[in-house]
């Protein structure tokens, strides 16, 4: 590992580059920790960014852009062209795990449970929809960013329309009120799973990365029987995209069944992230994940 050379990508263009930077930022810190060959490399000016990364040609790529062109398949597109390994899933994954209703109809197809949902272009779309509380989102962001709960059709409109100005699809989905757990895969291994816990309100950007209040039970009071559910579903989704590498997959667990919500392909590396959590619950701390990410993306 010590003549390894490691190209950190963080930062991007998507809405989510705020976070991009604080996941890499401690995956910088840690390389630097483990005396590890590593050169930054921000794709905020692409052609600038594989100028860089040609001229640098690492050994491996640790990519921790969140968001549209760095979760979606763009860049891993790139990664591919180029013949560098990366960390995290490949191009097809990637593209259909930011696709969340993609996502959805797969784990129907697979008989994994989720809560009913539409995807609309437009307000008038969802004319015909009538299950409240909903939950209405981008169809392809990430970190609950443009995420609401509308409690009545007069709002379903104006959330919509809201949601739109990210994204060209948006999604209305059943909210089901329940425990929200999240499960951890690395390179197909289960890691503990984590309950969030909110004060007030629900797991939106807010809750996730600025307050101190959400709490995070790990290894949660699970029967054997929900646990047992949650792994399996976790893994089938996981293997039925193809993912590869560390992913998270978050669900709401109502009367014992666990409904899918969605699938990160590119989870967190902050100090707020679950995925650390989760591995230090199975026994690895946060450097040690470092390295076994990266062992991984090169023993693909």
């Amino acid at each position: 590992m010590s003549d390894l050379k490691i190209a950190l990508v963080y930062g991007g263009s998507s809405s989510e580059r705020e976070i991009s930077i604080k996941s890499g930022e401690a995956v910088r810190r840690s390389l630097e920790r483990l005396n590890l060959n590593f050169k930054v490399l921000d794709p905020l000016d692409p052609k600038i960014f594989v100028k860089e990364l040609v001229e640098y040609n690492p050994d491996v790529i640790f990519n921790l852009l969140h968001g549209k062109f760095g979760e979606d398949g763009s860049i891993q597109g790139l990664f591919e062209i180029l013949r560098y390994k990366y960390t995290g899933s490949p191009v097809k994954a990637s593209a259909i795990a930011m696709d969340k209703s993609l996502t959805k109809e797969i784990a129907v197809l697979s008989g994994i449970k989720t809560p009913k949902w539409i995807t609309v272009n437009r307000p008038e779309d969802a004319k015909n929809w009538d299950i409240f509380p909903a939950v209405v989102k981008p169809n392809q962001e990430g970190s609950s960013i443009g995420v609401c709960i509308v409690h009545t059709k007069d709002k379903l409109s104006e959330s919509i329309k809201k949601a739109l100005e990210l994204d060209k699809r948006v999604i209305i989905e059943q909210f089901i009120s329940g425990r929200e757990i999240t499960v951890s895969i690395i390179d197909g291994k289960v890691l503990e799973p984590i309950e969030i816990v909110v004060e007030e309100g629900f797991y939106d950007f807010k809750n996730k990365y600025l307050s101190d209040k959400t709490r995070y039970i790990v290894s949660p009071d699970l029967s054997i029987e929900e646990k047992k559910k949650l792994i399996q579903d976790s893994l089938k989704i996981y293997k039925k995209l193809g993912c590869r590498g560390a992913a998270r997959i978050d669900f709401i667990l109502k009367d014992g069944i666990p409904y899918l919500l969605e699938i990160n392909t590119i989870p967190g590396m902050t100090d707020h992230s679950l995925l650390p959590k989760a591995a230090e619950a199975s026994g690895l701390d946060f450097d040690t994940l470092v390295i076994t990410i990266i062992k991984g993306a090169l023993n693909e």
